[in-house]
């Protein structure tokens, strides 16, 4: 899921958990990832100074033509500074749910203008940046799963190598510390599943409530015609 808002998203995420408590399925069962895009350094300082560097190389045009390109929607006939409503869109095969993101003010964006917006996806795309120390870009992580009821992120980059680098280096081993993410095996123990990293260990296969047990070959039945 994409927004800028974790507040946004809660209201989506309950409607679908609530889809599945009323199939019958744990509503925990069914995890929600939120694109995230983190620049890490090791201090606020550091991260501060690599994310003024990152805007230098950002394209308000380029960023203009890429979510035209996502929602159908011809940014150039709107002024630069020209706050968006969704009434400035008439084209019928418009992106409505990107363009809902790009129009629904929040505590975080409180205008959209075609400006903002090619300066928030050129470095972010259609998600939040959180620039810091691993320690404060792990609180807004924290933080984003609490407001937004999300149980992880697709983590975006901005540049590659790089990126994942300080992910890898810098971050993971912080949230490690908070317990927000799977230790490393010890000597002689295996490693988790990638299934198991999202359900927990021991979770090797699909739960139980999953409509996808119906279909292993132990229990799955074709009827006599299906058979013929």
């Amino acid at each position: 899921m994409s927004s800028h808002s974790p507040k946004l998203l809660r209201p989506k995420v309950k409607v679908i958990r609530d889809q599945a408590a009323a199939l019958g399925r744990d509503p925990s069962s069914i995890k929600f990832f939120a694109t995230f895009t983190p620049i890490v350094g090791r201090t606020d300082e550091e991260a501060r100074e690599k994310h003024e560097e990152l805007k230098k190389y950002a394209s308000v045009e380029g960023g203009l033509v890429l979510v035209s390109g996502w929602t159908g929607i011809d940014l150039s006939k709107i002024p630069l500074d020209k706050e968006i409503t969704a009434d400035d869109s008439q084209e019928a095969n418009k992106v409505r749910s990107i363009l809902d993101a790009f129009t629904t003010a929040s505590e975080e964006v409180p205008k959209w203008t075609p400006r903002v917006i090619a300066q928030r996806a050129a470095i972010g795309g259609l998600g939040p940046v959180a620039v810091g120390s691993p320690a404060t870009v792990a609180d807004e992580m924290e933080r984003w799963i609490t407001e937004g009821d999300l149980d992880g992120f697709n983590v975006g980059y901005v540049t590659t190598p790089g990126t994942f680098e300080d992910v890898v280096d810098l971050l993971i081993p912080e949230l490690r510390r908070r317990g927000l993410y799977p230790q490393l095996p010890e000597d002689g123990e295996e490693a988790l599943t990638a299934r198991e990293k999202v359900y927990g260990k021991g979770q090797a296969g699909l739960r139980a409530d999953h409509p996808g047990t119906r279909y292993k070959y132990a229990v799955y039945s074709e009827d006599a015609t299906e058979e013929q």
